[in-house]
């Protein structure tokens, strides 16, 4: 096996981060990661596109992009609450039913007035803060692959045999590592599921 060393464009991850999110049950999984157990959906992406490009990324490189990430988690959580809260509701129904939402998914309710009428303001409110939120999530990448592209990251070339088992270990084992998922039987199905959607 030879290696060499990796370099990621922000407009490109981007675009991966957009399209792999979309697919199959990357969103769901990638949200009850981040819920449930504390995990940075856009970590999480970055793992799925090391995996994917047969890139390494160690346990203190790892550390490194999440703390890279951490700058901005603050203002992310907050501007992510303040956008939950203003999410318009269907009359009658209950919020407590209502799935998990971030500024990557769809599923959104409209409000409605006594008379049944969609209140659009708060509409046009909500859709507001999802675009500022894509803003924040956006930023957050970007200092993301600025730190990625500080560090010694490899990418192996497969073996003849096609078994990407050691490049995936090794940054899966990164990832578990760095957000302490070790004895977190939950977590750990929920990124074999998730890498289990990659293709």
């Amino acid at each position: 096996m030879t290696s060499q060393m990796v370099n990621l464009d922000k407009e490109k991850f981007w675009q991966y981060s957009v399209t792999r999110y979309a697919k199959g049950d990357v969103a769901p999984l990638t949200l009850l990661l981040q819920d449930q157990h504390g995990v940075n959906v856009n970590v999480l992406l970055l793992v799925c596109w090391c995996l994917e490009n047969n890139a390494v990324i160690n346990l203190m490189q790892l550390k490194s992009v999440i703390d890279a990430a951490a700058n901005s988690d603050v203002q992310l959580k907050l501007h992510r609450e303040k956008r939950k809260a203003a999410r318009p509701v269907s009359k009658g129904s209950n919020l407590s039913q209502t799935s998990t939402d971030t500024s990557q998914s769809g599923g959104e309710h409209n409000s409605e007035d006594g008379a049944g009428k969609s209140t659009g303001k708060s509409t046009a409110n909500y859709e507001a803060l999802k675009e500022q939120e894509l803003e924040l999530e956006k930023k957050q990448q970007e200092a993301i692959v600025k730190a990625f592209c500080q560090l010694d990251v490899h990418r192996i070339s497969a073996p003849p045999s096609g078994d990407k088992s050691k490049v995936l270990n090794a940054s899966v084992a990164a990832l578990i590592n760095a957000y302490g998922l070790r004895e977190n039987q939950e977590a750990r199905s929920l990124v074999s599921q998730l890498i289990a959607q990659l293709p």
